[in-house]
């Protein structure tokens, strides 16, 4: 996989390659009417990739504008900001705790404020477009995560494996999730990003970028086939769609096909299903 040169520096910076999709679930494709799709997606793989996912509440009228706007807010930030995440995520020095929590407060602080302005545009409480929000950017040296509500984060690093008979020492992918499981109070309920959002219930962190490989955001409708209940365990099925991401093999085709597939539906809610991905080469990985 190529390697482009920063001419600033003439330091190697990582290829990435994004994919995402987000496809309506049976229960809103079978509803009477039926409902459109209110999850919606960004990835970008430039360089400063990023990943958005967020998905709108169910019960609010317009949550299906809202999360694509959404989404559409938080990519422009990343784009606006880009000397302060470069000095938050590129440089040899860790940013200060107080100096990420800032930080976040302040994206948390423009997707409450985005919508509520996009809400009064609509002359709509902010509630009928309220949704969740995943938020990944990616640096050189870390990964800054943000998330409000459910759905998940996952980050695959290339952890060594034990040599074959006769065979070289290799590198195998390891899944694992970020933050709680994100639901509010009682069970069914989960966060929202609306008027009504405190600071306090933000979730966010940095992760080194070390033996990172691939990261993936997935409304909870996607994660309910590839990720526990209790987050412990993950499902192979990303490595191998990462891993065909980075090859070049991946098309949205292939994910919207499988969320509808037989064995992907049986036993759900018929949610939306989102997923943004990013993948870089083994070549490209350092050690942890």
């Amino acid at each position: 996989m190529p390697v482009e040169m920063d001419i600033r520096n003439s330091e190697p910076v990582a290829v990435w390659s994004a994919l995402s999709v987000a496809t309506a679930g049976l229960a809103h494709l079978e509803g009477t009417p039926p409902l459109p799709c209110q999850d919606a997606v960004g990835a970008v793989a430039s360089s400063r990739p990023v990943l958005v996912v967020a998905d709108g509440a169910g019960s609010s009228p317009a949550s299906d504008l809202g999360a694509r706007f959404l989404v559409a807010a938080m990519l422009r930030l990343a784009d606006t900001l880009e000397a302060q995440l470069a000095w938050l995520l590129d440089g040899r020095v860790a940013p200060s705790p107080e100096a990420l929590h800032q930080f976040a407060e302040l994206l948390a602080r423009h997707a409450q404020g985005s919508l509520v302005d996009r809400a009064a545009e609509q002359s709509r409480p902010a509630r009928d477009l309220r949704c969740t929000l995943l938020l990944a950017l990616v640096g050189r040296e870390r990964l800054l995560w943000l998330k409000v509500g459910d759905g998940e984060i996952v980050l695959e690093r290339a952890v060594p494996s034990d040599a074959q008979e006769g065979g070289e020492p290799g590198l195998l992918p390891h899944l694992s999730t970020l933050g709680e499981r994100g639901k509010g109070e009682f069970a069914n309920q989960t966060i929202f990003v609306d008027e009504r959002l405190v600071f306090a219930q933000v979730q966010y962190g940095c992760e080194p970028m070390a033996a990172l490989t691939g990261i993936a955001l997935m409304s909870d409708g996607a994660a309910e086939k590839l990720v526990s209940l209790d987050g412990e365990q993950v499902s192979g099925q990303l490595s191998l769609w990462l891993d065909d991401l980075r090859q070049g093999r991946l098309r949205q085709r292939d994910l919207v096909r499988c969320f509808y597939s037989e064995g992907f539906c049986r036993g759900t809610g018929g949610d939306d299903r989102s997923i943004a991905l990013l993948a870089r080469g083994l070549d490209e990985v350092g050690t942890p």
